[in-house]
């Protein structure tokens, strides 16, 4: 993995945590006993879900869209609902479970269907290779 690609993947990861973060802190600050608390976790989600954007974005400058919001979308929501349990002290129910597993297999999916996750194609994000691959085949009368 190159230093470009393992830069955009903490991007995706940090998105994430950012995600996590602000819907939890959301959730949160609903109860807490300070002046203006709800108002003080609503300001901190909206920080933190902005950040969270802006890293994602990042994240697709290199990484197939469909894959980066797949993780963190799916990873999110995974991780919203282990905080809600672990942290705020919603239940955790078989149906819960089972719609976790799916998520995170889907996001295992979509990210094995997109060639690994790679864009070597030539499209809007693709370095081009694909492309050079494709005509040194046609050279070769192999295409």
């Amino acid at each position: 993995m190159s230093a470009v690609r393992a830069y955009h993947w903490m991007c995706l990861v940090g998105a994430i945590v950012f995600e996590v973060a602000g819907t939890t802190i959301m959730k949160a600050a609903q109860s807490w006993s300070i002046p203006y608390g709800a108002q003080l976790g609503i300001a901190a989600m909206l920080a933190f879900i902005g950040l969270s954007y802006y890293l994602l974005s990042l994240a697709t400058t290199a990484l197939p869209v469909g894959v980066a919001f797949a993780f963190w979308e799916g990873l999110g929501l995974f991780f919203i609902t282990l905080s809600s349990v672990l942290l705020l002290g919603e239940d955790m129910t078989l149906t819960r479970f089972a719609a976790l597993c799916a998520v995170a297999a889907g996001v295992l999916l979509v990210h094995h269907g997109t060639a690994g996750g790679d864009t070597g194609g030539s499209g809007p994000s693709g370095n081009g290779q694909d492309s050079d691959n494709h005509e040194a085949a046609a050279s070769k009368g192999r295409c």
